[in-house]
């Protein structure tokens, strides 16, 4: 593969161009710049590559330029899972830039002083009045770096990794076929009406009687066995609880002494409650938890699993209407009553039966129902009426004896697919995986209601088709190059992706998790170039 990338490896011009824009990372996150890490012991590494340590102010450099390109696109306050995942991105990030420089020295890959000093040079934040200003870029890269050897060795290891980049992007070969496949797949649009006929509402409308339940469990016995494997979770009843709570809310970080306050604070609500008070009153009052505060502290039952694991110990100790003293989560102290405990339970299949016969039968029948109505407008489409007319809107109602179509109480209404191609296949936009669907709309024409009624994802389906546009052979050289670049990049990211994962294979990597938790502080050291 190697002699591959050397043969079709381009212009040192090329290479200098990718440093130039990893350069502008570089001058705005150098070791100077503030470090992302939170709190915590001090790390002299935050991952290790083939024993080549990545320093902690490389992965501070990194987690920062993400931050900075999330705070400049506005999307809002980071959350804790959010920030996690820029911390992980960041780490992956930083350690496929080492596996990717330790290739390029294994492969010989040398960037010279001309082509260091060439990109350097090129550089806009270091001109003044439109030529490059050295005494500017001394201060400058002296500030941030300690020194312009420093920058320079960086700009180096910089250059020599977009010069391995691109050797490998450059081996990415797009075919004359392939675009022109790439382009009729793009051209071949549809876009859909539809009315999709729910179950799940349906199932409001549908009452099966004893009788029928009956009946149908004497006929379907394999069929409710079935269901019975199928659904475990369902028949093995894990204990439940249903329990009010009050929150005083304490940060993770608070000092001892605000701990303390909040506890007494907790422990003073409690001694209110047992002289007589309302807890609910009492939640309703104090509660610093805003999603059950208005209902009395009110939570509903709750199985294992679902609550902060303290909560959840305590609050499986407590008998119906004990009081547990103080509790404390990340979220602070809670005090907890529980109102209702349910035992577990495991249900065997003879008591379950009449429970199963009866969800299926409804199930069955809801279908029917579902797909009876869906076939009747259908029927109205097929006869050249539009689905204004199949599926008349309420204020319609009344209007030459226009019905709106209900399930559930709810009006069935039309809806559109936006247009999708052929390249999508199976999937139907608002729709999902839709295979028979997707394969007759496309052998329709515009304005052709399709021959049948589809069950998609547990609803009835009806379609015509709105729009339809085929390839034009006379627009391909329009849009050839277009198409082109997209498939090159694609190729381009596929080929990098499957590259950079084999390299991870064949090393040993070691990241130190607590950088992506954000729980240590970089340790005070310059980087080791």
């Amino acid at each position: 593969m190697l002699d591959t990338l050397r043969a079709n490896s381009r212009s040192v011009l090329t290479y200098v161009l990718f440093g130039i824009i990893i350069v502008v990372f570089v001058v705005s996150f150098g070791p100077g710049s503030k470090g992302c890490g939170a709190g915590g012991g001090a790390a002299t590494w935050a991952a290790k590559v083939n024993g080549k340590a990545v320093t902690p102010a490389e992965f501070d450099q990194q987690y920062g330029q993400l931050l900075r390109i999330y705070q400049q696109q506005g999307a809002g306050d980071l959350g804790g899972l959010l920030q996690a995942r820029l911390r992980q991105l960041a780490m992956e990030q930083v350690v496929q830039r080492e596996l990717v420089e330790q290739e390029a020295r294994r492969q010989g890959i040398v960037v010279t002083d001309e082509e260091v000093s060439s990109t350097i040079q090129r550089l806009p934040s270091f001109h003044s009045n439109g030529q490059f200003d050295f005494d500017l870029y001394k201060r400058a890269v002296s500030g941030t770096y300690g020194s312009p050897g420093k920058f320079e060795e960086m700009m180096r290891r910089d250059l020599a990794y977009q010069k391995m980049m691109a050797l490998l992007r450059d081996t990415a070969k797009v075919s004359e076929d392939e675009v022109k496949d790439a382009w009729l797949a793009e051209s071949d649009r549809a876009n859909l009406e539809f009315a999709r006929f729910s179950v799940a509402l349906a199932r409001t409308d549908v009452k099966a009687t004893d009788a029928e339940v009956k009946d149908f469990a004497s006929r379907s016995g394999p069929r409710i066995e079935q269901y019975y494997k199928d659904n475990p979770a369902r028949f093995d009843k894990k204990k439940r609880v249903r329990a009010r709570h009050i929150l005083i809310k304490v940060s993770e970080k608070a000092t001892a002494s605000e701990q303390e306050a909040a506890k007494k604070k907790i422990e003073a609500i409690a001694e209110r409650i047992r002289k007589g008070e309302d807890f609910a009153r009492v939640a309703a009052e104090a509660s610093d938890d805003p999603g059950s505060k208005e209902r009395g502290g009110e939570l509903g039952f709750f199985g294992p699993g679902l609550m902060a694991k303290p909560f959840e110990e305590a609050a499986f100790r407590l008998k119906p209407g004990e009081l547990s003293g103080p509790v404390k989560t990340q979220f602070g102290w809670h005090l907890i009553q529980v109102e209702e405990v349910q035992e577990p339970e495991v249900v065997p299949l003879d008591k379950a039966r009449p429970e199963i016969a009866r969800d299926l039968l409804e199930g069955d029948l809801a279908a029917k129902l579902a797909r009876q109505k869906a076939e009747e407008a259908l029927k109205k489409l097929e006869a050249g009426k539009g689905f204004a007319d199949a599926l008349p809107a309420e204020e319609d109602k009344g209007k030459k004896g226009a019905e709106p179509v209900k399930l559930g109480g709810q009006i069935v209404k039309a809806d559109e697919t936006g247009p999708f191609t052929i390249a999508s296949s199976p999937t139907v936009p608002r729709l999902g995986s839709a295979p028979d669907l997707f394969a007759d709309a496309m052998k329709a024409a515009a304005g052709q209601v399709l021959p049948k009624v589809y069950e998609i994802a547990g609803n009835q389906v009806i379609a015509r088709v709105k729009e339809r546009t085929h390839p034009e052979p006379a627009s391909f050289a329009e849009k050839k190059a277009d198409v082109e670049t997209r498939l090159r990049l694609r190729r381009e990211s596929e080929l990098e992706g499957a590259w950079v994962a084999d390299l991870r294979k064949k090393s040993k990597v070691e990241t130190n998790d607590a950088f992506v938790r954000g729980d240590v502080r970089p340790a005070p050291a310059d980087l080791d170039y």
